[in-house]
Parts: structure tokens; C-alpha cells; sequence
């Protein structure tokens, strides 16, 4: 069952005002250095107010930031009851499908995963504790495979949600295939080791 337009809305709930405060900070945290920006700075480069701001994210930059963390738990890593649930069921290909439509309301977040995750800060070791937690999903899911095929998975789900231009029947297809070839080679390890 291909996911529904009411799911993917419900993916994105978070209104343009958050998208619009979190995709600003993380590009004037890029343009201007780790925190060395103003949440003044973010009001006038948003053009949203700065007590808005106040009331969606609190009143520090670490705290804007560590929602950008959160975000990457919910939305990528689909660490929510929601995702969960559509992996229990088999639709992981569903559960890519609302990542992608997610990833779409903040484009920088893609880019904000690759430059903090090998970073020594608190943000660094947040998107690392979040990698383990996909890392421990996917080996729950596919408890037959080795710690490389986990990390094959997650490349392939990886990729499938920032790849451009793919349909959903290309992610539905992408998303068997390599189901399948876990499976095989999942097989194949254990008759090797017998």
C-alpha cells in the first residue's frame, strides 16, 4: 500500500515557521562557524521574530541546534512509534518515502548530519548515538545479518532518501531488492558457517 498524501503531511506537521527558524540556523551556522551567530542575526535573516523564535525553540542556539539533532532521530533515522510501526509491518519503503518528504522542508539538514557527525562536541556524540540506535533498528529487523550487511542496509536507505529524482516505485523496488539480497547473503553466511 503506497503511502498516502494524509502521511506525508503528517511527516511534515512541523509548520513553515520552524522549518524556516531551523533551516536558517543551520545555514548561519555554516556560514558563520559552530554557534558564533545571533538568535538577532537569525530573527533578521529568517524574518521571523525573535519571541517566535523564543516560542519554537527556546532561547539559545544549542537549543535550536539540538532540535536539528531531534529532527534527525525522528524524520532519518525514523526512531518514531510511527516509522516503527511501518517497519514491523514491512513497509520500510513507506517509512523512505516520509523520510524523503520530511528531508524536503530542510534541505540543510542533510548537509548539517555530514558535518557534525565526526565532530568532538555534544552535537557530534548526539548524531552518533543516533547512528547506533538505526544501526540496532536495522539489526532487529534483519537479525540474520552481519555488522557490514547492517551498514549496507543502512547506505542503501541512506541513499535512497537524498538520491534525486526517484520515484516511489523506484524506492519500493530499491528498498526489495536489497531485502532480498540481505536475505541471500544472510543464508549463505550461516550454510558457510555449518
Amino acid at each position: 500500500m503506497p503511502v498516502t498524501e494524509a502521511q506525508r503531511e503528517k511527516a511534515s506537521s512541523k509548520d513553515e515557521v520552524f522549518w524556516k527558524i531551523l533551516n536558517t540556523a543551520i545555514l548561519l551556522d555554516f556560514r558563520k562557524g559552530h554557534q558564533q551567530w545571533t538568535l538577532s542575526e537569525l530573527s533578521r535573516s529568517s524574518g521571523i521574530t525573535r519571541s517566535l523564535i523564543y516560542y519554537y525553540f527556546g532561547k539559545s542556539r544549542a537549543e535550536i541546534l539540538e532540535e536539528a539533532v531531534k529532527v534527525l532521530g525522528e524524520e532519518f533515522f525514523g526512531l518514531t512509534p510511527e516509522k516503527l510501526t511501518l517497519w514491523a509491518k514491512g513497509k520500510i519503503s513507506d517509512s523512505v518515502l516520509l523520510t524523503r518528504k520530511a528531508m524536503e522542508s530542510s534541505p540543510p539538514l542533510g548537509a548539517f548530519y555530514f558535518v557534525h557527525r565526526t565532530r568532538s562536541t555534544t552535537i557530534g556524540a548526539s548524531i552518533r548515538r543516533l547512528e547506533n540506535q538505526y544501526f540496532k533498528k536495522i539489526s532487529q529487523f534483519f537479525p540474520d545479518l552481519s555488522d557490514d550487511q547492517v551498514k549496507a542496509i543502512f547506505g542503501l536507505l541512506f541513499g535512497l532518501v537524498f538520491a534525486p529524482d526517484l520515484s516511489d516505485e523506484a524506492i519500493h523496488q530499491a528498498v526489495r531488492i536489497g531485502s532480498k539480497i540481505g536475505k541471500i547473503r544472510a543464508t549463505r553466511s550461516r550454510a558457510a558457517a555449518s
